[in-house]
């Protein structure tokens, strides 16, 4: 008999803490529905998924990795690759679905667990070089694909949480004050290494995180 994590929920909840009360402006609606999508390569498209026009709805993309295009064995220090199924979830798709359904935004997440047998770590050499080597192949690629916003789901790390922070942070930071971005979200879970990344960098960047995806596990006995 072995034990295995199995995803069995994942709720968005909307960032709304005191200290963050004055600068957070309210949504105009808080029906909120969010998607991963394209990491399992199992040929689902955008229009496989059924949208309800009453809510605010994010596809988003599973994911951009600072890896080469086959293994995390040599982490590239912020020079991202899309490692979604982009044959099925390219550019046009985006661009159509979005011009269908007038509620829908879509998003690329950063991180994810791995590529083939290796973890996909979040793994800096600095924190200005994995910045400016984050913006510059980020950018490209939100342009390409037509994107509204950033999840972040690094769940491995090679790096100390304030420097994670600063990276994520300054990453997302000048996405949003250059226009390139509409909304941030972070995907944590319960985990103590994890949860003391996501945590420093709740407090020195919260105020431009707007969405928390809290991802939530339970261990099966399979036999």
């Amino acid at each position: 008999m072995e034990s295995s994590k199995l995803l069995i929920a994942l709720f968005v909840v909307q960032v709304f803490f005191p200290c963050h009360m004055s600068i957070q402006a309210a949504p105009e609606n808080s029906d909120l529905f969010r998607e991963y999508i394209g990491a399992e390569f199992n040929n689902v498209k955008f229009t496989d998924v059924p949208i309800d026009s009453n809510v605010e709805f994010h596809f988003i993309l599973s994911f951009a990795i600072d890896c080469d295009s086959t293994s995390c064995s040599s982490p590239t220090n912020g020079k991202f690759n899309v490692f979604w199924d982009s044959d099925n979830l390219s550019p046009s798709q985006v661009s159509s679905i979005k011009s269908t359904h007038s509620n829908v935004k879509v998003a690329l997440s950063l991180g994810g667990d791995s590529v083939g047998d290796s973890y996909a770590s979040f793994d800096p050499s600095s924190v200005d070089s994995w910045v400016s080597n984050a913006l510059s192949s980020l950018i490209d690629i939100m342009q390409e694909y037509h994107l509204d916003g950033i999840d972040i789901d690094y769940e491995h790390f090679n790096a100390d949480p304030d420097t994670f922070a600063e990276c994520i942070g300054k990453l997302v930071k000048t996405l949003k004050n250059n226009g390139v971005i509409s909304f941030a979200s972070i995907a944590p879970f319960d985990d103590d290494d994890v949860q003391s990344h996501y945590k420093a960098l709740w407090q020195s960047y919260g105020d431009l995180i707007d969405y928390v995806n809290f991802q939530f596990y339970a261990a099966f006995l399979l036999n």
